[in-house]
């Protein structure tokens, strides 16, 4: 205001004396140098008092009651400062970096100014969710098992390490613990620990029951040959009193009842929760293991090892036992027990000579004996049991009302037959020691003719072929090394097929027979009706493969020139024509169905149709007189049939099995010699 022209000196002067006068009030409250910076003055004003009656009147001179206005308002102003809004947040800044090469990638990243970072944290190398998580689960696994392992040395407190066990063990519960114990391979490294577990009673159950809770996978157990070896050192424990170091009975009974509990909460279908020891939990898991599980090497270690005697003795106990349980849950559990053993006995037979030879050999042949005596006591349960027919038949032939407990044991009893033969088929393929041993066995032979003629009418449609196939392989082994089982099998009478037209009394009375019949003539006729039966069914195929309607031109539009460009147009369909389309659909998959089930059974009547040559044909090797009985019941005596019966079964096999193989060579050799007659 100093420099407007054209006013008068009196008016500039009092504008002059309330700026300073402004100034300094300014100074004193905000920026007072000799106030301390920690201090703060406030002005304390009453609510109900307006701000412009404080103030002083304005004087009455014209031209300067303008200027003190503006000058008077100017504190008030500044006043006013002491309460506004804190700052708005600090500002980060986007940069985006262009790349300069074409391998480059663009670079976007956020700055902050340096006055401002006191309100930001900027954290780098931030983990995703699911790294954060992983990173935790470790952690805490390798917690665990570090704290757990310490307590399983040796020079820990038995109770202590008992304790430890039983921890893992319950950890080992966990699908998920498992599954970081094996990745980290720390099984081994935990029963190398428990090593010296044998000389504590307390402390080897604890650990069978680790063992028997790891075997619930059915993930490979990785287990190492130290381990595999503790297994069978527990299996040999005897569970009496005076075993050292001994538990008083009620802490004994306190770690069964946590095992018990323990046990309850994985799968323990074959597990008896009343009789919980060592040599049962041990006994358990050793079952639970194959060959496909723990590893090739599982074989070899197995049986030097010990493990092999351990088996055969339990196959040995559970075969005792069916010739006394008369109640079913007794006899299931029996028949359980032994189809389990079998099972594994057969995986580690397959194709390993030295077990062949070494079961064969073990207790003069228990197994084989055992497995004879296993499969008659099956024929006259399956029998019973017949599941066929939904009853149960007695002895007198008097059917009992259909009861639940028939399909269970006739279960049980199918699943156990199958087993046992396949053991037995294990150890006499390519063994003359092993046929001989088992075809010496008696009432055997005359028990697999019944597997292959009479068993399959007990047995539901959908398991009888299985069960002649394996009677049919069983007898092509016991004759094709063994003269003295040939020889026998050809002196036997038995019973023709149950499906036989010849006894059924379907088709000419002359060709009717009853009664008993040479075991040589029920083969014949076997033979002849499968191969016929295929011929039927592929027929049949034919037909529906010549029937087949060809395919047709696609009606559901039409190709169409519009503008110089060819279309699809699609024509509108109305109900009838789509339920039409509908419909022969239909009838088309129905035919592929009837087609495929033409052709399953034209498979099955040719695989037993070519068993049964092939078994005819190892009858007649080296005996002209068994080539004579056969020819006697084979149409005009011609053995081309046979011939070419097993030439398309040794083109399917070349095509389905790896070529040179022992079978294909029998069959082969078989081939060659009835050619030749």
């Amino acid at each position: 205001t100093e420099d407007l022209p054209g006013v008068p000196e009196s008016v500039k002067k009092p504008p002059n004396k309330q700026g300073d006068k402004s100034k300094e009030n300014t100074r004193k409250i905000f920026s007072g140098p000799k106030r301390s910076p920690t201090k703060a003055v406030y002005n304390a004003r009453h609510w109900n008092h307006p701000e412009s009656e404080e103030l002083p009147g304005p004087p009455v001179v014209k031209p300067q009651s303008a200027t003190v206005r503006l000058s008077s308002k100017e504190p008030n102003q500044k006043d006013d400062g002491v309460f506004k809004a804190p700052a708005p947040p600090p500002k980060v800044i986007k940069t985006v970096t262009i790349p300069t090469q074409p391998y480059q990638d663009i670079v976007t990243a956020l700055k902050c100014r340096k006055e401002d970072k006191e309100l930001y944290t900027v954290v780098q190398h931030v983990k995703h969710f699911n790294d954060v998580v992983e990173f935790g689960e470790n952690q805490e696994f390798t917690d665990d098992i570090e704290y757990l392992l310490s307590g399983l040395k040796s020079t820990q407190p038995l109770n202590t390490r008992c304790l430890s066990v039983i921890s893992l063990a319950t950890k080992c519960a966990m699908p998920s613990f498992r599954m970081h114990l094996r990745a980290h391979g720390m099984v081994a490294m935990v029963f190398k620990t428990l090593d010296d577990s044998q000389h504590h009673q307390n402390l080897s159950l604890c650990t069978a029951a680790l063992m028997y809770i790891l075997s619930r996978d059915r993930l490979n157990m990785d287990l190492d040959r130290a381990s595999l070896d503790l297994m069978i050192r527990l299996l040999e424990l005897e569970q009496d009193a005076s075993s050292a170091k001994l538990l008083n009975e009620k802490d004994m009974n306190k770690i069964k009842e946590k095992i018990r509990r323990l046990c309850e909460t994985v799968h323990n279908k074959h597990l008896d929760l009343e009789n919980i020891t060592t040599g049962h939990l041990a006994m358990e898991t050793l079952l639970s293991l194959t060959s496909k599980r723990a590893g090739d090497w599982f074989k070899e270690e197995l049986r030097l090892l010990g493990g092999l005697d351990h088996i055969v003795d339990k196959v040995k106990e559970c075969v005792d036992h069916l010739s006394r349980d008369e109640d079913e849950e007794k006899l299931v559990a029996s028949l359980w027990g032994a189809e389990r053993c079998l099972r594994v006995l057969e995986s580690v037979t397959v194709h390993n000579p030295e077990n062949q030879s070494y079961l064969i050999a073990y207790k003069d042949s228990q197994l084989i004996v055992s497995s004879a005596k296993a499969l008659q006591h099956c024929e006259g349960l399956i029998q019973q049991y017949n599941r066929a027919e939904n009853s149960i038949c007695l002895p007198d032939s008097k059917p009992l009302p259909h009861q639940n407990v028939t399909n269970h044991v006739g279960k049980a009893v199918e699943d156990c037959m199958r087993a046992i033969i396949g053991v037995l088929l294990n150890l006499t393929n390519d063994n003359e020691w092993g046929s001989t041993k088992t075809g010496e066995q008696d009432g055997l032979i005359g028990t697999a003719m019944n597997c292959v003629l009479q068993v399959p009418k007990y047995l539901p449609q959908e398991q009888r072929f299985d069960i002649r196939v394996l009677g049919l392989g069983l007898l092509i082994n016991l004759v094709e090394y063994s003269a003295r089982n040939r020889h026998c099998l050809v002196n036997m009478e038995t019973s023709c097929s149950f499906d036989s037209s010849f006894c059924s009394g379907e088709g000419d009375d002359s060709l009717r027979i009853a009664g008993q019949i040479h075991a040589v003539q029920a083969l014949v006729q076997l033979f002849l009706e499968r191969e016929r039966a295929a011929q039927l069914a592929e027929s049949k195929t034919d037909e529906l493969i010549k029937d087949a309607p060809t395919t047709q031109h696609d009606k559901s539009g039409e190709w169409q020139e519009t503008s110089g460009e060819i279309q699809w147009v699609s024509t509108e369909k109305t109900d009838g024509t789509e339920e039409k389309h509908k419909k022969e659909e239909e009838e088309d998959e129905l035919d592929l169905n009837k087609a495929l089930q033409h052709a399953g059974k034209h498979m099955e009547d040719c695989i037993v149709a070519s068993y049964t040559a092939l078994l005819l044909g190892c009858l007649c090797q080296e005996s002209p007189i068994n080539v004579t009985t056969v020819r006697e019941y084979l149409p005009e005596g011609d053995f081309s049939i046979m011939t070419e019966m097993l030439k398309k079964f040794l083109s399917f096999m070349n095509l389905t099995c790896a070529v040179g193989t022992t079978g294909q060579k029998s069959i082969s050799r078989v081939i060659e010699y009835l050619e030749h007659c």
